[in-house]
């Protein structure tokens, strides 16, 4: 018994001593390191050098070596690019950034004390490939947790890849970091406007701005991006009930995409909200005023009205009626203007189409079939839907092998109980799908 108690202390001792070897540590991460470069399937391998090298990041003799945090990076690096332990580290990318930062600032506080500045910096290739490395981690960690509306991640991992080139200016210089993919996507681009839009989902539309507004003011955005991008900036600012900041970029935005829906609609939802929907509208009669013969500018108003509308009938919402006269008078006038028109045609058969729904609703309501209400929901049904198939057969001569238009001529004969013309578009339907294939 004496001599196993012994041998128990013997065991202790030792194990106390290696726990306490923070250097011992640092060469079995990179032994581990490289062992796992050299054969990626042994990701233990890559564990081990994990636990080893974040006992040395945290032991006092060894936390102020920039060895340490540049090893720890490349380690998480690699964590981050290994799908297995990936998923039992998603902050890997966060981690691997930090580190060589860390490892960064030390080594610059180094070169101060000798008055010397950050060109000299040593392990240029490690601190370069490094920071590439968690560029291309960061980014792709990122758009993995905006797919997955984790937006905090998302954030933190753009707006990580922002810190880069900043840093490394100067010690890189003569041959600066490449954030630029060899599909030529530029990633710190791409970082603001993702870091942005992760923002603007965590409800700060002021960071959202910062990142933003500069890409705006460029046009470092794609075309067809940026009148979305400015109106989700304004409905941010809206959400967090600054609906004066809301109506500056929308003002801005408006002057150099006049005619964009999205625009517009986030525009009259703040006219809504501070109850000026009246000066909002003579604005924008204003401008049909001044281009009258614009029929895409008609039209877009109309659809405008039309996605009020929408909203306000499936929260049975009493002012939907209105939006719905609004809608049909401007798809109407754009009709006027071109006669083939053919977005216009179409909406005037959907709209009236949308609005049938909300009267069978009403009549699946009513239990009483003898109820007077019921035969009066029942009448406005039908007449709402032979408005909506007078539009669409209309439409359908425009264009007489749109799907779009088959489909819905197809559910207004079936709701009609017309079986005759219901397997006439039903056919055209296959037909159609068919010859597209």
């Amino acid at each position: 018994m004496k001599k196993y108690f012994l041998g128990f202390l013997f065991l202790i001792v030792i194990y106390s001593t290696n726990a306490q070897n923070p250097k011992t540590s640092i060469t079995n991460a990179a032994m581990s390191l490289e062992m796992y470069e050299t054969d990626p399937s042994k990701f233990q391998e890559l564990q081990k050098a994990k636990d080893d090298i974040d006992y040395a990041a945290g032991h006092e003799k060894t936390e102020i070596d920039p060895r340490v945090w540049r090893y720890r990076g490349k380690i998480y690096n690699k964590i981050a690019f290994n799908a297995k332990l990936k998923a039992e580290n998603k902050n890997a990318s966060l981690i691997a950034l930090e580190s060589f930062i860390k490892s960064w600032d030390l080594e610059i506080a180094k070169l101060e004390e000798k008055a010397k500045g950050p060109s000299k910096i040593p392990a240029k290739i490690d601190f370069r490939t490094g920071f590439e490395d968690a560029c291309r981690a960061l980014y792709n960690s990122g758009a993995d947790a905006y797919n997955q509306q984790d937006y905090e991640l998302s954030y933190n991992c753009f707006t990580g890849i922002l810190k880069i080139k900043p840093l490394t200016a100067k010690g890189l210089e003569k041959k600066p970091v490449n954030l630029v993919t060899a599909s030529k996507i530029d990633m710190e681009q791409e970082a603001a406007r993702l870091g942005g839009m992760s923002a603007i989902q965590l409800g700060n539309p002021k960071d959202a701005e910062l990142l933003l507004m500069p890409l705006l003011d460029n046009k470092k955005i794609t075309d067809d991006l940026i009148p979305t991008t400015y109106s989700m900036l304004a409905n941010a600012y809206q959400k967090s009930g600054n609906n004066t900041k809301a109506s500056q970029i929308l003002a801005k935005a408006r002057k150099l995409y006049p005619t964009n829906q999205s625009l517009l609609i986030a525009e009259i939802n703040i006219a809504l909200a501070e109850g000026r929907l009246s000066e909002i509208e003579g604005k924008l009669k204003q401008a049909v005023e001044g281009d009258r013969g614009n029929v895409e500018l008609h039209f877009v108003l109309g659809n405008v009205y039309d996605e009020l509308f929408r909203a306000k009938i499936e929260n049975d919402d009493p002012s939907a009626n209105d939006f719905f006269n609004k809608a049909v008078d401007w798809y109407s006038k754009a009709k006027d203007i071109d006669k083939k028109h053919f977005n216009s045609a179409y909406s005037l058969g959907a709209i009236h189409v949308n609005y049938s729904n909300s009267f069978a609703k009403k009549m699946n309501n009513i239990t009483d079939m003898k109820d007077p209400k019921f035969k009066e929901y029942e009448n406005k049904y039908f007449e709402l839907l032979d408005f909506g198939l007078v539009h669409l057969l209309y439409a359908e001569e425009i264009k007489p092998n749109d799907i779009g238009v088959a489909i819905a001529l197809k559910e207004v004969y079936g709701r009609k109980n017309d079986e005759s013309n219901y397997l006439k578009y039903k056919n055209k339907v296959l037909e159609i799908q068919n010859n597209r294939n």
